[in-house]
């Protein structure tokens, strides 16, 4: 069984023992409470290295501790607060407290959006969070002493009947300073897919060397805020249709998932579709790409799906590729213009293309496409179909292969009875 390391503050370990069962089932539990900030980095520095992966009970701690050391040691992830928790919590208020006027109610500005506007009419909108901290660029451990200080200031404004955090370790200050509030916890379902996310991690690392594999998931051009929240949404929508398979994370611009490779073969059917695009595709009004990069670690995972992304970008519209753990590019999936090439091209296939003025990675498109017809002849029309360039661009570089050497015109095909007829081109180079 897997060790896990849980550093939490005693607020929050409260809650997170109505998943103690769950979490003891697939792993050994131990847990870190800590006390202050410096008790945090005490636990981290002595007990890190002990476990197979790590958790944390929020954003908070995760954030000090990335901060101060960088990069993790180990798989790790943390609890976060997804909408629907927002909306339960609103909902027992309502039951709890009938009287409760929400528009005197004070919210934390959620990490992940939640869509305020469709539960409360204007002039029953509660306050939400407008700390005045740049969560970027600001370390976590400076947020503290800020943060209590424009609660304080909230509170003292008479505006509010009630503070709502998700910040545990600001409870013994609200209970010190007769501040009423409510703790905004991760419920035990959210709780429970975030840790069994970790699981997932922890089986990529351990099984064979090829098993890590990230999906970046974003857009060509820089989403607005309205575009963020429905990718978001629609994201966690289909995790759970598809059972959970990914961990998702919000990273800029762009959403990562983590998976191993034994579900990305099987999601995608061997490499040749992508149900998470067409997923997207079908449930959002711009277009979306999607990046699989495997390798036999995280980080060249991450570099190849990087190197996927940019490929399905200078795609119109929704696009998905993947690159494999030997280099293999291959995309775009969920297409008829689907074909395998590698952007590392052997000896001859550079000396190839130093001879034609063609670039390696035409050429070893070029080759894919004839592996993929079984057939060594081309036109223009079908190569740039391919390549996805203009029929002029196809007919250059066809051209080029001819003055070198490396094709011939088979015979033209007479398209109909005006115009010039079609070339058809034999390659000489496929093998």
């Amino acid at each position: 069984m897997y060790s896990i390391g849980v550093f939490t503050t005693e607020q929050s370990l409260r809650y997170i023992m109505r998943i103690d069962k769950e979490m003891r089932t697939y792993s050994n539990i131990t847990y870190l409470p800590y006390s202050s900030l410096e008790h945090l980095e005490f636990l981290y520095e002595k007990n890190a290295n002990q476990f197979d992966g790590l958790l944390f009970s929020g954003s908070y701690p995760y954030e000090i501790i990335v901060k101060k050391y960088n990069n993790l040691i180990k798989p790790f992830t943390y609890f976060n607060i997804p909408d629907r928790d927002y909306y339960k919590l609103i909902a027992r208020l309502a039951v709890q407290k009938p009287q409760l006027d929400f528009s005197r109610v004070y919210f934390d500005r959620p990490q992940i959006p939640v869509d305020f506007a469709s539960i409360f009419n204007k002039p029953n909108m509660p306050l939400l969070g407008t700390a005045p901290i740049d969560w970027e660029t600001v370390d976590a451990v400076e947020w503290y002493k800020p943060l209590r200080e424009y609660y304080r200031q909230v509170w003292d404004s008479g505006k509010a009947d009630l503070l709502v955090t998700r910040f545990g370790s600001m409870d013994e200050y609200f209970n010190e300073n007769h501040i009423r509030h409510e703790f905004l916890y991760p419920s035990t379902e959210s709780m429970i897919e975030t840790f069994r996310g970790l699981i997932m991690q922890l089986s990529a690392v351990s099984m064979h060397d090829s098993a890590a594999c990230i999906g970046l998931v974003g857009t060509a051009r820089a989403m607005t805020e309205a575009q963020r929240t429905a990718l978001s949404t629609q994201l966690q929508t289909c995790n759970k249709q598809f059972g959970m398979p990914f961990l998702i994370y919000e990273h800029g611009n762009h959403y990562e998932l983590t998976t191993n490779i034994a579900v990305l073969k099987e999601m995608s059917q061997q490499y040749t579709t992508c149900p998470v695009m067409t997923f997207l595709q079908n449930n959002l009004d711009f277009p979306v790409c999607v990046g699989w990069g495997c390798s036999n670690n995280v980080i060249d995972a991450h570099r190849n799906a990087q190197r996927a992304i940019k490929e399905a970008f200078l795609r119109k519209g929704s696009a998905a590729f993947i690159v494999t753990a030997d280099n293999v590019i291959i995309g775009p999936l969920s297409s008829a213009r689907r074909i395998s090439y590698t952007d590392s091209p052997n000896q001859h296939l550079s000396n190839l293309s130093k001879s034609l003025s063609v670039s390696p990675l035409y050429l070893s498109k070029i080759i894919s496409v004839l592996n993929q017809k079984g057939s060594d002849t081309l036109s223009a029309e079908e190569l740039a179909f391919f390549l996805n360039v203009t029929t002029r661009s196809a007919s250059r570089i066809l051209s080029k292969l001819e003055a070198g050497g490396a094709a011939t015109v088979q015979y033209n095909r007479q398209l109909n009875l005006r115009g010039r007829p079609a070339k058809i081109y034999k390659i000489l180079f496929k093998n």
